[in-house]
Order: structure tokens, then sequence, then C-alpha cells
């Protein structure tokens, strides 16, 4: 068992560093922008403007700001 274990963990470990390595070479854009989101108990949600949610959101924080709001 404890065998498996630790072939599952060396495995993961590659794997998270090949995704690791591949992502750096490809060059993925950093994102510009990021809208947080502030709720009511304190807690915060932020998105990257290159995830979908974060495009949304940072197109609507842009507008409002545009608008002077």
């Amino acid at each position: 068992m404890k065998k498996l274990l630790g072939r599952l963990l060396i495995l993961g470990a590659v794997a998270g560093g090949v995704v690791a390595v591949r992502g750096y070479l490809r060059g993925g854009a950093a994102a510009r922008d990021v809208a947080q989101i502030t709720f009511d108990d304190g807690s915060t949600r932020s998105f990257a403007s290159n995830t979908p949610e974060g495009e949304e959101l940072t197109d609507i924080a842009r507008k409002l700001v545009e608008m002077g709001v």
C-alpha cells in the first residue's frame, strides 16, 4: 500500500511538472486585469481577466468606470 501511494505521489509530481513546463513554454498571456468581488460576509473572490468569468466581470467593471460610477 505504501509503495502504491509513493508511486502515485511521484506520478502526480511528474504530471504537475509537465503541465507547468508546458504552460511556461507556451508563454501563456498573463492576465492584465483582475476583478474582485467582496461579499457581505467579508469573503472575497478574484477572477483573472483571462478566464471566462473574469473576462465578463472586467468588461462590466470597465463600463462602470467609463460611466463614472
